[in-house]
C-alpha cells in the first residue's frame, strides 16, 4: 500500500503498476487520484551527489544553539518528524510556528476545545452540509461523494467552484465571518450589516434542523484569525458538529512530539544568533511571508526539489521518495491511519537514515528501531471523540477597516510554492500593470479581470510572489491585508 505524502486532506491511496500509480477504495480515496496528487509524479526531482562528511563537519563546528531547525509540511508523513529527535539532543534551536492554520488552532484552543474529526460514517447521514472559507470542491475533492445526499450552502468571499455546486451561496465582505457567526448568535443586525448580507435565513434553518460545519482556513487568514473560530465554534452544539482542518495528530500517538530546550518564533527568527539553518521538507523563500535568509548564513536543504531555497544552499540533501521509504500516515479530516510500504527503492535518503546515520556519528543513544516506531504510532489508531463542546461566546470588539483587502487561497493544481505556480493577481473591475502595496511593501503585479469577486478585493494564490506583502508576527502569517491598488 502506497500513501499520498501531501499536506492534502484526503490521503489518497494507491499502487504502482508498471510506471502508473493507481488509485484504491481505501479510506476515502474511491478510485480516484485528486490534481495535486497526478502533478506531483509530473514534477522533476533534484538529484545531486551529497556527502554526509560535509554535514557533519558544519553541525559540528557550529555552537548548536546557533543551528536553526525548519522543517514544512512537503511531506506529512508521521515518520518525517524523526529528525527533530536528532536535533533536539543536538541542542538546535527549533523555528516554532505556522502559516497555515495556526492562528485558527489557537482561537479553538483559547476556547478550550480541539480540532475534532467528525466519522466519515456521520458525515454521509449529514442532511445539511455549511462550507464556510473552505472550497472542498478543489481542495477536498473525496469530501464530495459521502455528501452527495446533503443539502449544500457555501459562505464565501469567492464564487468558487463549491460555491457553484452548493444549493445556496453568501458572498459575504472579506474576513467578515466573525461578525456573521456574531449575528447568528445575537440576531444583532449591525454585525450582519458588515458581511455585505442582508439575509441568512437559509444558514439559520440549516442550524435550527441540524448541520456539519465544513470549516476552511479562509477563516482564519487575518490578524483576529483566532477570535474568528472561537467565535465559530461558540454555533457547535448537539446538532451543530464543527469540522476545522487543524491538527492531524491531536489525538495519534507521536514519538516525535518534542518540547524544545531552544525554539524561535518562526515569523520572529533573530538572525544574530544563527550561523546554520536546516531546513527539511520546506522552501521557505517563497512559502513564507517576508522571509529573507541573511547572505552569510550557511543553510543546509534536506528535501526534493531544485527551488529558490535549494538554490540558496551550500548542502543540498536529496530525500528518497514517499514509495521508497515506510511510513504512517493519518489525515486532518477523516479517521483513516495507513502504513505505508515501500515498493522500491530510490536515490537520495530517507528521513530514519539519515537520522540513523547522525545518531552513530554524534555519539547520541536512544534511536529505537524504525520499525518499532512504525508499529508503536499503527497500532493506536485515532479515537474519535463523541463529545461536542461549544466555545463561550465572547463579544470580541473587532475593528473592521475600510477599503481593499489582499485575499489569498490555495490552487486546485498547487501545494503553496510546490509545482506550477500562478503569480497574477485577479481583482472584478481591474486589469492591466498595477502596484499592491501594504504595510510590508510594494509588489508590481499583472491583473485580470475575475467576475466571481467581491468588489473590495483583489486576489491571489498562495505561494506566489504575495508572500511578499503579506505580514507575520510571531508564529503565525496573516495572509490578509489592507491594500492600496495604483498604476
Amino acid at each position: 500500500m502506497l500513501v499520498c505524502p501531501l499536506d492534502c486532506p484526503d490521503v489518497c491511496v494507491m499502487k504502482k503498476k508498471g510506471n502508473k500509480f493507481i488509485p484504491t477504495n481505501d479510506g476515502i480515496t474511491n478510485n480516484f487520484l485528486c490534481p495535486k496528487l497526478n502533478n506531483y509524479f509530473k514534477y522533476p526531482k533534484y538529484n545531486p551527489e551529497f556527502n554526509l562528511d560535509d554535514v557533519e563537519k558544519l553541525l559540528n563546528s557550529t555552537k548548536p544553539n546557533r543551528i536553526l531547525f525548519l522543517k514544512g509540511s512537503g511531506n506529512m508523513g508521521i515518520m518525517q518528524n524523526v529528525t527533530k529527535l536528532f536535533f533536539e539532543k543536538l541542542g538546535a534551536t527549533f523555528a516554532v510556528g505556522s502559516s497555515c492554520d495556526g492562528l485558527g488552532e489557537k482561537g479553538i484552543i483559547d476556547a478550550g476545545l480541539t480540532s475534532q474529526i467528525i466519522p466519515t460514517d456521520k458525515i454521509k447521514k449529514a442532511k445539511n452540509v455549511i462550507f464556510w472559507g473552505r472550497n472542498a470542491y478543489e481542495t477536498n475533492t473525496h469530501l464530495i461523494p459521502l455528501i452527495k445526499n446533503a443539502k449544500k450552502l457555501c459562505i464565501d468571499v469567492r464564487f468558487t467552484k463549491t460555491a457553484k455546486n452548493s444549493d445556496i451561496f453568501y458572498q459575504i465582505n472579506p474576513n467578515s465571518d466573525i461578525f456573521l457567526a456574531k449575528y447568528l448568535i445575537t440576531k444583532n443586525r449591525e454585525y450582519l450589516e458588515k458581511t455585505g448580507l442582508k439575509e441568512v435565513e437559509e444558514i439559520e434553518k440549516m442550524l435550527e434542523e441540524g448541520a456539519i460545519i465544513f470549516l476552511g482556513l479562509g477563516v482564519s487568514k487575518t490578524k483576529w484569525g483566532d477570535k474568528t473560530t472561537q467565535t465559530i465554534f461558540a454555533l457547535q452544539n448537539e446538532k451543530v458538529n464543527i469540522a476545522y482542518l487543524g491538527s492531524s495528530m491531536e489525538d495519534l500517538y507521536n514519538p516525535f512530539n518534542i518540547s524544545h530546550k531552544n525554539k524561535m518564533p518562526l515569523f520572529e527568527i533573530k538572525w544574530n544568533n544563527i550561523d546554520v539553518v536546516f531546513i527539511q521538507g520546506a522552501n521557505p523563500i517563497v512559502s513564507l511571508p517576508n522571509f529573507k535568509i541573511p547572505k552569510e548564513k550557511k543553510v543546509i536543504i534536506f528535501g526534493k526539489y531544485l527551488d529558490e531555497s535549494a538554490k540558496r544552499a551550500d548542502i543540498f540533501i536529496p530525500t528518497k521518495d514517499f514509495y521508497a521509504k515506510k511510513d504512517v500516515r493519518s489525515s486532518y479530516f477523516h479517521e483513516f491511519v495507513f502504513k505505508n510500504e515501500p515498493i522500491e527503492d530510490d536515490f537520495g535518503i530517507s528521513e530514519y537514515e539519515f537520522t540513523k546515520e547522525m545518531f552513530k556519528r554524534f555519539n547520541f543513544n536512544g534511536l529505537k528501531n524504525e520499525d518499532e516506531y512504525i508499529e508503536e504510532i499503527y497500532k493506536l489508531k485515532r479515537e474519535i471523540k463523541k463529545e461536542q463542546k461549544s466555545a463561550k461566546f465572547i463579544d470580541f470588539e473587532i475593528e473592521y477597516p475600510k477599503g481593499m483587502w489582499l485575499v489569498t487561497a490555495k490552487n486546485r493544481n498547487a501545494l503553496n510554492s510546490q509545482f506550477k505556480r500562478d503569480n497574477y493577481a485577479y481583482a472584478k473591475n481591474l486589469e492591466g500593470r498595477y502596484i499592491l502595496e501594504t504595510k510590508v511593501g510594494k509588489l508590481e503585479v499583472e491583473i485580470k479581470k475575475d467576475e466571481n469577486l467581491g468588489e473590495n478585493m483583489i486576489f491571489m494564490y498562495a505561494g506566489s510572489e504575495v508572500n511578499k506583502i503579506i505580514s507575520s508576527k510571531g508564529e503565525n502569517a496573516t495572509y490578509s491585508e489592507i491594500v492600496k491598488v495604483y498604476k
